[in-house]
């Protein structure tokens, strides 16, 4: 070999070994900047292919719906409701006449008026009212009354007063008649002096009131003799000759005219019409501590009051049923004229009618005589 080859050989190899030493020399530091950067080519790869997968994979997952949360809907407790319980009826026993004065409180009680209200009434027929103003607050809480007994019981010392008016006596419409035979030659009051003469209370206004009238008269109150007979009884004691004359009220006044007897006049008339009769009374303690019943018992009867006035014949069938009469005697009878007013001036009448005959000779306020007095 020439030297000129040799010297190219050797040149060659100079060549190959700068360029060995350049790329190891580039290997070298590119070894020291990844370890600077704190991880390989390889593992830069590796890791941005892991992050790869996993995003795919989380976009391809379906994500499950969650469980429903298990819940027990629990039956809703019920609400805590106060019932008022309907307050009991107030228990009342009531003492009437069985006669037409006694219709309202039947009529009353037979048509659910008392139990509507709020009252249970036991009714108690009583052939003589007197006799049961005494027990008002014991044995019975009200009962039927007359002037002369409201008067006379308050002034023994009574607690008793008048509650609601009932019947009163009309020039049209009289309450009672003083009935004679026809042929008994007694042609007024003026003749009864001497004579026997029924009434359902002796001491009650009806007698009361005939004594009155024979004294306007000119006639001795003292000169008549009374005998006490219960209603129910007037027309059996009349024709069987045991009295002069009978203080009748309806229906006995009626069926004795309607026997052809005779009647002789009104004696309430001597008083001055219109006057009331009868009416309701109480224990007066029991009545102040009772308003609600008192107007609820007021509430009844005018309820019965208004029955009375839209079906007649209804009220004539509880008529006959309570006082026994007959059909055609219920039919035709007189109803009594019904006043529920508290007719406080008709008590200062009857005070100066027991005044007048000596019955009475004490002062009195016939205000304190009734409830709203």
């Amino acid at each position: 070999m020439t030297r000129a080859g040799s010297v190219g050989v050797g040149k060659q190899k100079a060549d190959r070994t700068r360029t060995k030493s350049r790329w190891i020399a580039l290997l070298v530091a590119l070894a020291v900047l990844a370890t600077a950067c704190g991880s390989s080519a390889d593992d830069a790869a590796d890791t941005a292919a892991e992050e790869t997968t996993t995003t795919a994979a989380e976009a391809t997952t379906t994500t499950a719906a969650p469980e429903p949360e298990e819940t027990t809907t629990a039956a809703p407790e019920p609400e805590e409701t106060t019932t008022t319980a309907a307050p009991e009826p107030t228990d009342i026993r009531l003492a009437f006449v069985p006669a037409t004065t006694g219709l309202l409180v039947n009529v009353a009680h037979e048509q659910g008026f008392f139990a509507d209200n709020g009252l249970n009434v036991e009714l108690t027929p009583t052939t003589n009212v007197s006799e049961i103003i005494p027990t008002l607050g014991q044995q019975v809480e009200i009962s039927l009354g007359t002037s002369t007994d409201l008067i006379r019981a308050a002034d023994s010392g009574l607690d008793v007063v008048q509650i609601l008016g009932n019947t009163i006596d009309t020039e049209d419409n009289p309450f009672v008649r003083v009935i004679v035979p026809a042929d008994s030659g007694i042609e007024g009051v003026s003749d009864l002096a001497g004579k026997r003469v029924s009434s359902p209370t002796l001491s009650g206004v009806i007698h009361v009131a005939t004594l009155y009238w024979a004294q306007q008269e000119g006639i001795d109150p003292e000169s008549i003799e009374g005998v006490q007979v219960p209603p129910p009884a007037t027309v059996e004691q009349f024709n069987a000759g045991q009295v002069d004359a009978a203080e009748a009220l309806e229906p006995f006044a009626s069926a004795l005219v309607g026997m052809g007897n005779t009647s002789i006049g009104d004696p309430f008339a001597s008083i001055g019409l219109p006057l009331a009769t009868n009416f309701w009374v109480a224990n007066g303690e029991w009545a102040a501590n009772n308003p609600e019943a008192v107007a609820a018992f007021k509430l009844s009867l005018e309820q019965a009051q208004t029955f009375i006035g839209a079906d007649d014949e209804a009220a004539r069938a509880i008529l006959m049923g309570y006082t026994n009469m007959p059909a055609p005697v219920a039919a035709g009878v007189s109803l009594p004229t019904f006043d529920l007013d508290i007719r406080t001036d008709d008590l200062t009448r009857w005070v100066d009618v027991l005044i007048s005959l000596n019955q009475f000779e004490g002062e009195i306020d016939v205000n304190d005589l009734v409830l709203d007095g």
